[in-house]
């Protein structure tokens, strides 16, 4: 009978339109883990001339998948990402493409108009569908030969005989439950974890006491299955809960630098914009300038 709800409670979001996975409906990494992509929040998606729907995997892969997205553009358009940690799939009518792990911001050009399909996964958790090393592509864009599954390939033709999202979501969800391996939770997952709760902030050191590894274990761990090392992720967490704060606090840049962890301004404006290459004011005004000027 629980089984029943969750799939009706699942049909009837999709259903109804966009679907964003909420915090605290579960209560594995989903819960912790908030990426930061203003090109998908409201204002984003008005400023740039897109639609949005979207819905969460299943909770069988609620602990890898944080969820499926489809973008639709009625003309040729700038697409900015932000780097989260994640790792895609990206799935058009020609095609699909494999996304490494981002270390700065970049815009995608969306060539053609029409719907652009998305599956994100949750940081570190391809692991759980296949053995990879993902530091070979990071900052890089892959083609289907990259991933070991030879139904990868012929993904999108299945996916658009779907003339709705809701159907294109379930080719995704039963093509990912085809390769599910179950993995029981180790030091690695708790070292996610505690980055997520102190938002980035904890030293590498401490994590790898926290774990019971070696720093050099955990970073090559971190390499293998985000596509950096402990500190380049821990950083790129930090500047996610930077740009959510942002938008929560539009005027008080201060308190944003405060309530994450900087007691210097400049040191706080160098390492945001190493990462997401504006400034906390320009990403401001790139999003949100008519409510940032009031």
């Amino acid at each position: 009978m629980a089984l029943l709800s969750l799939f009706w409670a699942w049909v009837l979001k999709c259903y109804f339109g966009s679907v964003f996975l909420e915090d605290g409906k579960d209560p594995l990494m989903n819960k912790l883990f908030r990426p930061f992509q203003p090109t998908i929040l409201p204002q984003g998606l008005n400023r740039f001339g897109l639609t949005m729907e979207s819905a969460p995997p299943s909770r069988l892969l609620s602990r890898a998948v944080h969820s499926y997205i489809q973008i639709r553009c009625n003309k040729p358009t700038l697409y900015p990402v932000m780097p989260d940690g994640t790792q895609a799939v990206f799935i058009s009518s020609s095609g699909v493409l494999f996304g490494g792990a981002q270390t700065q911001a970049r815009d995608i050009c969306l060539t053609e108009k029409g719907d652009y399909f998305g599956i994100r996964f949750l940081p570190g958790a391809l692991r759980y569908f296949f053995d990879l090393n993902l530091s070979e592509i990071t900052d890089q864009f892959t083609d289907a030969s990259y991933l070991p599954c030879e139904t990868f390939h012929n993904l999108h033709y299945g996916l658009y005989s779907q003339t709705d999202f809701c159907g294109r979501a379930n080719v995704c969800e039963q093509w990912l439950l085809s390769h599910y391996r179950p993995l029981p939770k180790s030091p690695f997952d708790h070292a996610l974890s505690l980055i997520y709760r102190y938002s980035g902030t904890r030293r590498i050191c401490d994590l790898a006491d926290d774990v019971g590894w070696s720093s050099r274990h955990l970073n090559r761990l971190f390499h293998q299955h985000t596509g950096m090392n402990t500190k380049a992720f821990s950083r790129i967490v930090r500047a996610q809960h930077i740009g959510n704060l942002l938008f929560s606090k539009p005027h008080n840049m201060l308190d944003v630098a405060l309530e994450s962890g900087f007691y210097d301004q400049s040191h706080f404006l160098k390492d945001f914009q190493q990462t997401m290459q504006l400034s906390p004011s320009a990403l401001l005004k790139r999003y949100m300038s008519d409510f940032y000027n009031t």
